[in-house]
């Protein structure tokens, strides 16, 4: 099965805050209390958003984090290539480095494979953080 990475759900978390709480600035110690995570981990995934903008950040006393946009305009796909990068196959041969499967020449399932790592990148695409942010979804938001 598709997993996400630690860094990805960390940073969807953090969006997820920001989006319900659009209007405050949200600090990576309100991420990291918010949800019990590490504080030192949601600091870095926090600043390699900055870098990609899907987030502003705010330095001084009441510094802290903000989405860039609109909570609707960032996919989750947004998210992943921000943490991880633009390469996500599900298997070798649908990455960068498919001269590397040993199978290359003589695989029969390359072009499902490909229909379905298609798919998932059009879920991932599909849906928003606003879509995260939705009240169905979040359990407590108590950054005041």
């Amino acid at each position: 099965m598709v997993r996400l990475s630690k860094k990805v759900e960390y940073s969807l978390m953090a969006m997820q805050l920001m989006a319900c709480k659009p209007e405050n600035v949200i600090s990576a110690k309100d991420v990291s209390q918010e949800f019990g995570i590490s504080a030192a981990l949601v600091a870095k995934v926090l600043q390699t958003l900055v870098r990609a903008g899907l987030i502003r950040s705010y330095h001084g006393m009441r510094g802290g984090y903000q989405l860039a946009k609109p909570a609707d305009e960032i996919s989750v796909a947004h998210v992943i290539e921000a943490i991880e990068g633009d390469e996500h196959a599900i298997v070798e041969c649908q990455g960068k480095d498919h001269a590397t499967c040993e199978a290359h020449r003589t695989c029969t399932i390359r072009e499902p494979l490909s229909i379905l790592q298609e798919r998932i990148a059009n879920t991932f695409s599909s849906m928003s953080v606003a879509e995260l942010a939705s009240p169905h979804q979040l359990v407590s938001v108590t950054i005041s």
